[in-house]
């Protein structure tokens, strides 16, 4: 094709290149308006659910249903808090036993008054514990062993543990209860309850005390 005819078709399509290139930038212009419609809108309807949120709250307010939903959240709260405090530290007690009641004076050896207790123990672990883990805990008061009673139990850390082992050993040898449920601890003269200077005190102080750990799953 000539010059000149190169130049008659340019100017021939000058007019449609023009129009397109104007379509494109109207599409362009209608994209951008439609966009920014759809934010005002999305910003209008947050808006809405804001306000009726805060419509429902005063409402809740005024019925007293918020103080309700409150007092609720915070017994929750409380449950859940109760919970892992007992997942991380330790047990909820069952039953806090007398050593005195269950053992011979001065030794680990139950007598039949104790072995009884435990029985009983024994059937509201099976209904009201079931499957849970039994922790034995043992303790003593602060008065050191004799000497005939140190030569078997040098502390009385080494008598408490007995006495607990002796406790768990009964539920399971002569309960029936699962040997793998069972933990001992024994804490001696560690963690008396009662002042350890009167009889009264020494014999609070001589306990087993029974405990379930919780699911913590």
């Amino acid at each position: 094709m000539t010059t000149r005819g190169l130049l008659l078709l340019a100017l021939f399509l000058a007019p449609a290149l023009a129009g397109c290139a104007t379509h494109r930038r109207l599409a362009a212009e209608r994209a951008a308006a439609l966009d920014s419609l759809r934010a005002v809108n999305a910003a209008y309807r947050a808006e809405r659910i804001a306000l009726e949120d805060s419509l429902a709250f005063y409402a809740d307010v005024r019925s007293g249903q918020y103080a309700r939903d409150m007092r609720a959240l915070r017994d929750r709260l409380n449950r859940l808090a109760y919970r892992l405090a007992l997942c991380r530290e330790g047990a909820e007690g069952v039953a806090a036993l007398a050593v005195d009641d269950l053992f011979a004076p001065g030794t680990a050896t139950l007598i039949p008054a104790g072995r009884a207790r435990l029985d009983a123990l024994a059937a509201r672990l099976r209904t009201r514990h079931a499957g849970r883990t039994i922790r034995v805990e043992g303790y003593a008061d602060a008065t050191p062993p004799g000497p005939t009673l140190r030569k078997k139990y040098p502390t009385n850390w080494e008598l408490s543990a007995a006495r607990a082992a002796a406790v768990a050993r009964y539920l399971i040898e002569h309960a029936g209860m699962e040997p793998e449920r069972f933990e001992v601890v024994a804490f001696g003269a560690s963690r008396p309850v009662a002042r350890d200077d009167t009889p009264r005190g020494r014999r609070l102080n001589r306990r087993i005390r029974i405990a379930v750990r919780p699911d913590c799953g």
